[in-house]
């Protein structure tokens, strides 16, 4: 299997397993940079830095109590690796009206750009279903 392919899988694990601080950041570059196009919940989108992308994980760990990724598709080419995905997040805590212990279900398209085998750019297309 393709490394950058195999290093997205591993990330893709990673975040479902919770994983935040050190163990994330080992799957970028130092100055990675990551853009989240608008949705429901980010309605102006955002940009992050490493920085700011390993907060909003730690944020994403007070929020669900469980996360799952499912891979639909996959696919890689040289440094670029395309994923589609449906996502599950089980609430931990009330946010907006969804209460404790409700899923959220996303379909998400993401692109990952990688420089020495770690993303270097991240940009993600979320599809929030209703709530």
């Amino acid at each position: 299997m393709d490394t950058n392919i195999e290093v997205g899988l591993q990330y893709i694990r990673a975040l479902e397993s919770g994983a935040t601080g050190d163990a994330l950041a080992k799957f970028f570059t130092s100055d990675a940079f990551i853009r989240e196009m608008p949705s429901r919940i980010a309605p102006l989108g955002s940009v992050s830095n490493l920085a700011k992308a390993l907060e909003g994980a730690k944020r994403g760990q007070d929020l669900f109590k469980r996360q799952t990724y499912t891979i639909i598709n996959i696919m890689g080419e040289g440094d670029r690796v395309a994923l589609e995905m449906e996502w599950m997040g089980v609430t931990a805590v009330q946010f907006e009206s969804i209460p404790p212990n409700s899923e959220m279900r996303n379909h998400v398209a993401v692109f990952l750009e990688f420089r020495n085998a770690r993303i270097a750019v991240q940009r993600h297309y979320d599809c929030f279903e209703p709530w």
